[in-house]
Protein backbone atom coordinates (compact mmCIF):
# COMPACT_ATOMS: atom_id res chain seq x y z
CA UNK A 1 0.00 0.00 0.00
CA UNK A 2 2.47 2.27 0.99
CA UNK A 3 4.39 1.64 -2.12
CA UNK A 4 1.86 2.08 -4.48
CA UNK A 5 1.89 5.92 -2.74
CA UNK A 6 5.91 6.47 -3.51
CA UNK A 7 5.69 5.47 -7.27
CA UNK A 8 9.11 6.66 -9.06
CA UNK A 9 8.18 9.39 -11.50
CA UNK A 10 9.29 7.19 -14.61
CA UNK A 11 7.17 4.48 -13.54
CA UNK A 12 4.12 6.87 -13.28
CA UNK A 13 5.59 8.16 -16.79
CA UNK A 14 5.73 4.04 -18.34
CA UNK A 15 2.34 3.65 -17.35
CA UNK A 16 0.70 6.56 -18.44
CA UNK A 17 2.54 6.31 -21.56
CA UNK A 18 1.08 2.37 -21.64
CA UNK A 19 -2.09 3.65 -21.43
CA UNK A 20 -2.25 5.70 -24.40
CA UNK A 21 -1.08 2.56 -26.21
CA UNK A 22 -3.45 0.69 -24.79
CA UNK A 23 -6.73 3.30 -25.80
CA UNK A 24 -5.62 2.60 -29.04
CA UNK A 25 -5.47 -0.94 -29.55
CA UNK A 26 -8.84 -0.51 -27.90
CA UNK A 27 -10.52 1.76 -30.94
CA UNK A 28 -8.29 -0.38 -33.24
CA UNK A 29 -10.24 -3.81 -32.19
CA UNK A 30 -13.73 -2.10 -31.93
CA UNK A 31 -13.11 -1.16 -36.16
CA UNK A 32 -11.75 -4.44 -36.41
CA UNK A 33 -14.78 -5.67 -34.86
CA UNK A 34 -17.09 -3.31 -37.19
CA UNK A 35 -14.92 -4.63 -40.29
CA UNK A 36 -15.25 -8.54 -39.54
CA UNK A 37 -19.41 -8.07 -38.87
CA UNK A 38 -19.67 -5.89 -42.24
CA UNK A 39 -17.52 -8.55 -44.43
CA UNK A 40 -19.46 -10.96 -43.06
CA UNK A 41 -22.48 -9.69 -43.91
CA UNK A 42 -21.34 -8.93 -47.45
CA UNK A 43 -20.22 -12.50 -47.17
CA UNK A 44 -23.61 -13.66 -46.72
CA UNK A 45 -25.31 -11.14 -49.21
CA UNK A 46 -22.82 -12.33 -51.74
CA UNK A 47 -23.71 -16.03 -51.14
CA UNK A 48 -27.53 -15.72 -51.08
CA UNK A 49 -27.14 -14.04 -54.31
CA UNK A 50 -25.85 -17.51 -55.81
CA UNK A 51 -29.37 -18.51 -57.86
CA UNK A 52 -29.75 -14.81 -59.02
CA UNK A 53 -29.23 -14.27 -62.91
CA UNK A 54 -26.22 -11.37 -64.05
CA UNK A 55 -28.94 -9.63 -65.37
CA UNK A 56 -30.04 -8.47 -62.08
CA UNK A 57 -26.97 -8.63 -59.83
CA UNK A 58 -23.28 -7.92 -60.68
CA UNK A 59 -21.16 -10.68 -59.42
CA UNK A 60 -18.33 -8.91 -60.64
CA UNK A 61 -18.63 -6.00 -58.06
CA UNK A 62 -19.47 -7.69 -55.48
CA UNK A 63 -16.67 -9.92 -55.88
CA UNK A 64 -14.36 -6.55 -55.97
CA UNK A 65 -16.04 -5.36 -52.94
CA UNK A 66 -15.75 -8.58 -51.14
CA UNK A 67 -11.87 -8.31 -52.10
CA UNK A 68 -11.33 -4.75 -50.44
CA UNK A 69 -13.08 -4.88 -47.50
CA UNK A 70 -10.91 -8.53 -46.75
CA UNK A 71 -7.92 -6.46 -47.92
CA UNK A 72 -8.86 -3.47 -45.71
CA UNK A 73 -9.52 -6.17 -42.63
CA UNK A 74 -5.94 -7.51 -43.06
CA UNK A 75 -4.13 -4.56 -43.31
CA UNK A 76 -6.28 -3.31 -39.71
CA UNK A 77 -5.40 -6.55 -37.81
CA UNK A 78 -1.44 -6.28 -38.90
CA UNK A 79 -1.61 -2.59 -37.68
CA UNK A 80 -3.27 -4.04 -34.37
CA UNK A 81 -0.56 -6.42 -34.20
CA UNK A 82 2.09 -3.85 -34.81
CA UNK A 83 0.78 -1.81 -32.15
CA UNK A 84 0.52 -4.86 -29.57
CA UNK A 85 4.37 -5.83 -30.25
CA UNK A 86 5.26 -2.16 -29.49
CA UNK A 87 3.11 -1.96 -25.92
CA UNK A 88 5.14 -5.34 -25.12
CA UNK A 89 8.58 -3.42 -25.50
CA UNK A 90 10.00 -2.75 -22.46
CA UNK A 91 13.55 -1.92 -22.06
CA UNK A 92 14.20 -1.85 -25.46
CA UNK A 93 17.61 0.15 -26.73
CA UNK A 94 16.89 0.38 -30.49
CA UNK A 95 15.79 4.03 -31.41
CA UNK A 96 15.38 5.57 -34.40
CA UNK A 97 15.50 9.42 -35.60
CA UNK A 98 12.14 11.02 -36.21
CA UNK A 99 12.55 13.57 -38.93
CA UNK A 100 11.00 16.60 -37.68
CA UNK A 101 8.37 17.36 -40.20
CA UNK A 102 7.01 14.26 -38.71
CA UNK A 103 7.21 15.22 -35.51
CA UNK A 104 5.70 18.99 -36.30
CA UNK A 105 3.72 17.00 -38.95
CA UNK A 106 0.67 19.55 -38.69
CA UNK A 107 0.31 22.55 -40.89
CA UNK A 108 0.49 25.36 -37.86
CA UNK A 109 3.95 24.44 -37.52
CA UNK A 110 5.04 24.34 -41.18
CA UNK A 111 7.01 28.06 -40.59
CA UNK A 112 8.90 26.66 -37.62
CA UNK A 113 9.81 23.42 -39.10
CA UNK A 114 11.56 25.58 -41.68
CA UNK A 115 12.74 27.18 -39.59
CA UNK A 116 14.45 24.27 -37.59
CA UNK A 117 15.73 22.97 -41.00
CA UNK A 118 17.44 26.27 -41.36
CA UNK A 119 19.19 25.98 -38.58
CA UNK A 120 20.50 22.11 -39.26
CA UNK A 121 17.42 20.59 -36.65
CA UNK A 122 16.59 17.49 -39.64
CA UNK A 123 15.21 15.47 -36.49
CA UNK A 124 13.50 15.63 -33.32
CA UNK A 125 16.59 14.51 -31.12
CA UNK A 126 18.30 17.56 -32.33
CA UNK A 127 16.12 19.37 -30.89
CA UNK A 128 16.45 21.10 -27.07
CA UNK A 129 14.32 23.67 -24.74
CA UNK A 130 16.59 26.29 -25.43
CA UNK A 131 16.74 25.93 -29.55
CA UNK A 132 12.87 25.95 -29.42
CA UNK A 133 12.78 28.79 -27.20
CA UNK A 134 15.29 30.79 -29.63
CA UNK A 135 14.07 29.67 -32.68
CA UNK A 136 9.80 29.58 -32.30
CA UNK A 137 8.52 33.42 -31.83
CA UNK A 138 4.66 32.38 -31.28
CA UNK A 139 4.52 32.48 -27.93
CA UNK A 140 1.66 29.99 -28.49
CA UNK A 141 3.29 27.16 -30.34
CA UNK A 142 6.45 27.53 -28.46
CA UNK A 143 4.41 26.41 -25.38
CA UNK A 144 2.75 23.76 -27.09
CA UNK A 145 6.61 22.09 -28.96
CA UNK A 146 7.93 22.70 -25.64
CA UNK A 147 5.41 20.68 -23.77
CA UNK A 148 4.98 18.08 -26.95
CA UNK A 149 9.30 18.29 -26.90
CA UNK A 150 9.01 17.06 -22.71
CA UNK A 151 6.57 14.39 -23.58
CA UNK A 152 8.75 12.86 -25.99
CA UNK A 153 11.67 12.66 -23.56
CA UNK A 154 9.66 10.86 -21.27
CA UNK A 155 8.57 8.37 -24.31
CA UNK A 156 5.36 9.90 -24.33
CA UNK A 157 3.99 10.68 -27.57
CA UNK A 158 1.17 9.28 -30.48
CA UNK A 159 1.61 5.88 -31.64
CA UNK A 160 2.63 6.52 -34.85
CA UNK A 161 5.49 8.37 -33.58
CA UNK A 162 5.99 5.63 -30.84
CA UNK A 163 6.57 3.03 -33.93
CA UNK A 164 8.77 5.44 -35.92
CA UNK A 165 11.07 5.80 -32.88
CA UNK A 166 10.96 1.98 -31.76
CA UNK A 167 10.28 0.36 -35.36
CA UNK A 168 11.60 3.05 -37.98
CA UNK A 169 9.99 4.22 -41.13
CA UNK A 170 7.58 1.28 -43.10
CA UNK A 171 8.55 -0.71 -45.56
CA UNK A 172 6.03 0.40 -47.88
CA UNK A 173 7.42 4.00 -47.74
CA UNK A 174 11.55 3.11 -48.50
CA UNK A 175 10.89 0.43 -50.65
CA UNK A 176 7.80 2.37 -52.26
CA UNK A 177 9.48 1.51 -55.67
CA UNK A 178 9.27 -2.35 -55.77
CA UNK A 179 5.35 -3.45 -55.60
CA UNK A 180 6.70 -6.92 -55.54
CA UNK A 181 9.27 -6.74 -53.04
CA UNK A 182 6.74 -5.23 -50.74
CA UNK A 183 4.38 -8.20 -51.54
CA UNK A 184 6.57 -10.61 -50.48
CA UNK A 185 7.93 -9.02 -47.40
CA UNK A 186 4.25 -8.24 -46.46
CA UNK A 187 3.70 -12.20 -46.44
CA UNK A 188 6.37 -12.46 -44.24
CA UNK A 189 4.73 -10.26 -41.94
CA UNK A 190 7.97 -7.52 -42.10
CA UNK A 191 6.44 -4.06 -41.98
CA UNK A 192 8.71 -1.80 -40.60
CA UNK A 193 12.85 -1.51 -41.04
CA UNK A 194 13.66 -3.08 -37.70
CA UNK A 195 11.76 -5.97 -39.17
CA UNK A 196 14.21 -6.33 -41.71
CA UNK A 197 17.43 -7.54 -42.32
CA UNK A 198 20.53 -8.33 -44.59
CA UNK A 199 20.29 -12.18 -43.96
CA UNK A 200 16.17 -11.81 -45.08
CA UNK A 201 17.46 -9.51 -48.01
CA UNK A 202 19.71 -12.44 -48.91
CA UNK A 203 17.31 -15.04 -49.02
CA UNK A 204 15.07 -13.17 -51.46
CA UNK A 205 16.77 -15.15 -54.73
CA UNK A 206 14.44 -17.82 -53.58
CA UNK A 207 11.39 -15.14 -54.66
CA UNK A 208 13.20 -15.03 -57.93
CA UNK A 209 14.80 -11.53 -57.64
CA UNK A 210 17.68 -11.10 -59.26
CA UNK A 211 21.11 -10.27 -57.56
CA UNK A 212 21.78 -6.95 -58.91
CA UNK A 213 18.16 -6.19 -57.24
CA UNK A 214 18.87 -7.76 -53.79
CA UNK A 215 22.16 -6.23 -53.41
CA UNK A 216 20.29 -3.00 -54.35
CA UNK A 217 17.83 -3.35 -51.35
CA UNK A 218 20.60 -4.50 -49.31
CA UNK A 219 22.48 -0.87 -49.68
CA UNK A 220 19.20 0.51 -49.12
CA UNK A 221 19.04 -1.04 -45.97
CA UNK A 222 22.27 -0.44 -45.07
CA UNK A 223 21.67 3.20 -45.63
CA UNK A 224 18.90 3.71 -44.42
CA UNK A 225 20.30 2.13 -40.57
CA UNK A 226 23.35 4.71 -41.17
CA UNK A 227 21.22 7.51 -41.47
CA UNK A 228 18.37 6.74 -39.01
CA UNK A 229 19.31 3.96 -36.72
CA UNK A 230 20.59 5.57 -33.27
CA UNK A 231 23.30 3.31 -32.27
CA UNK A 232 23.31 2.86 -28.76
CA UNK A 233 26.47 3.49 -26.51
Amino acid sequence: MIGGLFKSKKLIEIEKNQKLLENEIKKLSLELVKKDGFLKCKNNLFISKENMSKNNFDWEKMGDELKKYHEENLLLKKELKSITEILKIKESNIRYKIKINKFLFEARFKEDVNKFKLNNIEYAQQLSSELIEKLVEDEKLKDDILKRYNNFLKDIMIWELKTNLLKGEKITVIYSKSRKLINVLNEKCISYMDDLSIDILDKLSQNDFKVEEINEFKKTFEEYNEEYLIKSE
